[in-house]
């Protein structure tokens, strides 16, 4: 007896139940971030000791298998980053919406049918931030720095920087993002394929010769060290981006003392970014743990 057709649109629809509750964690960027990364770490020790207990597979298979799981990794850590500027951009939108009125958010180009679909939402910040990409350094820093300017003026805060003046680290820190975006391309893009243009790009980041055609195929120690390098880089925005907003809204509130209770709002953005901001003086509270 034949077996009956499978419908597959059916199927590819069925993925969307497919789902559970997000985690705690997700309440705020930082642990977020946190939470996501440390889960793709423990998927490539679970398979890797998986693999090893085995102990009757050909060593040169095995680390075929794990270089594919590798890139897909690669990316899972790239993108969570990238969630995590998303998600800390939208909470500062939220933050600050009702207390400014300039054109700070006019750099958040959203079509009409975009926000749309966000129409029932109660957040602007998500409705601004989720639909854009947020792979460029360059863009980052031009966002934030509208995002978090005094008001009617053209900001001077510096996500990422990287004039010559600037601390030697800080510029690393660009230099090494701006490759992490373009890592990120190769994979995603032509499936770990280092294309003779990737190649070309490749070689003006890092000043040194690389060879194309080529198959990228990351080791363990190579996404150890992106993580530790995407760890760091959520720590440091973390710190300079609740510092800044507390800052900016220290003077709003100066300006105008009956804008907002500044131990609500001190408290909000503490929770936000998980340690202690103050706002106009006001010290926030971290949640119980």
């Amino acid at each position: 007896m034949a077996r009956p057709p499978i419908n597959l649109g059916r199927k590819i629809k069925d993925i969307l139940k497919h789902v559970e509750p997000l985690p705690p964690e997700a309440g705020t960027p930082l642990s977020h971030y946190r939470r996501s990364g440390t889960d793709l770490w423990n998927v490539l020790e679970y398979v890797r000791r998986a693999f090893d207990q085995l102990g009757t597979l050909k060593p040169a298979v095995v680390q075929r298998h794990l270089a594919r799981l590798h890139g897909m990794v690669l990316v899972n850590l790239v993108e969570t980053f990238e969630r995590y500027l998303k998600e800390v951009a939208a909470a500062c939108i939220d933050t600050l919406g009702a207390f400014v009125l300039d054109d700070r958010f006019d750099g958040f180009r959203v079509q009409g049918s975009v926000l749309a679909v966000h129409f029932g939402t109660d957040t602007l910040g998500k409705a601004l931030c989720e639909s854009s990409t947020w792979l460029d350094t360059a863009s980052i820093n031009t966002r934030f720095r509208s995002l978090l300017a005094d008001p009617f003026e053209d900001g001077k805060f510096v996500l990422f920087p990287n004039a010559k003046k600037d601390p030697a680290a800080d510029r690393e820190r660009y230099e090494t993002l701006e490759l992490v975006w373009q890592l990120r391309h190769t994979v995603v893009h032509n499936v770990g394929v280092i294309t003779q243009s990737d190649a070309v790009k490749f070689r003006l980041l890092v000043r040194e010769e690389v060879a194309s055609p080529r198959f990228l195929v990351p080791t363990r120690e190579d996404i150890r060290h992106l993580k530790r390098f995407l760890d760091e880089t959520a720590d440091v925005c973390n710190d300079r981006l609740g510092k800044r907003l507390a800052d900016l809204l220290t003077g709003l509130h100066a300006s105008d003392p009956t804008l907002f209770d500044a131990k609500e709002v001190a408290d909000r953005v503490t929770t936000t970014f998980g340690f202690v901001l103050t706002v106009a003086g006001v010290a926030g509270t971290l949640p119980p743990p």
